[in-house]
């Protein structure tokens, strides 16, 4: 296995791998954008290909064996100070995010890990995690963050063992095809440049 940036060649597999990881918010609000015969992952995939933007492959990693997409990882630093100006012109299940991001300014941000089902259960979320808090040390990061649904109990779990601790929790806005309720948590890692 091996790690490389995320290629427009990605965006497909990047739009389909961050709704899984964002519990369906992404595919959700997608939906909301779509035009004529366009379906939300259509939209994913466009917005994935962008040059620009949070949700870019340029701020992406994939997983790879022997050329097969195992997983991926968004990853970049969150900005300094995080600005909320805009947030009233946010959908509203995603406001709760933005707040918490907020606070963790500067850290570095994982937007969305996920693996496909068939890659599970052999070290692609590790080997990505080091990539990612590798990536946050070179960036000169002394935090790493996260957000993950309070009832996605494997995800926490995963995310506990890798060192992560809950900061802060905001309930989640209720929206068509989440998969969980409860609270979205903020979650974050300590790192040493040592």
């Amino acid at each position: 296995m091996n790690i490389r940036d995320a290629t427009k060649a990605h965006a497909r597999d990047l739009a389909y791998l961050i709704n899984l990881a964002g519990e369906g918010l992404p595919e959700y609000l997608w939906g909301q954008m779509t035009t004529g015969n366009e379906s939300p992952m259509d939209v994913g995939e466009q917005r994935a290909a962008r040059e620009e933007g949070g949700f870019s492959y340029r701020h992406a990693k994939v997983c790879l064996q022997k050329k097969k997409l195992l997983g991926m990882i968004l990853d970049y630093r969150l900005p300094d100070p995080y600005d909320l100006d805009d947030l009233d012109d946010c959908p509203r299940v995603v406001q709760p995010l933005l707040r918490l991001e907020a606070q963790a300014p500067g850290s570095w941000y994982i937007n969305a890990i996920a693996t496909y089902k068939a890659a599970r259960r052999r070290g692609v979320a590790s080997l990505l995690m080091a990539q990612a808090e590798a990536s946050a040390i070179a960036a000169g990061c002394t935090e790493m963050s996260l957000i993950v649904a309070s009832e996605n109990g494997v995800a926490r779990t995963f995310y506990e063992h890798q060192g992560f601790r809950e900061a802060a929790s905001l309930p989640i806005e209720p929206y068509p095809g989440g998969k969980h309720g409860g609270d979205w948590l903020l979650l974050i890692k300590r790192i040493d440049a040592d």
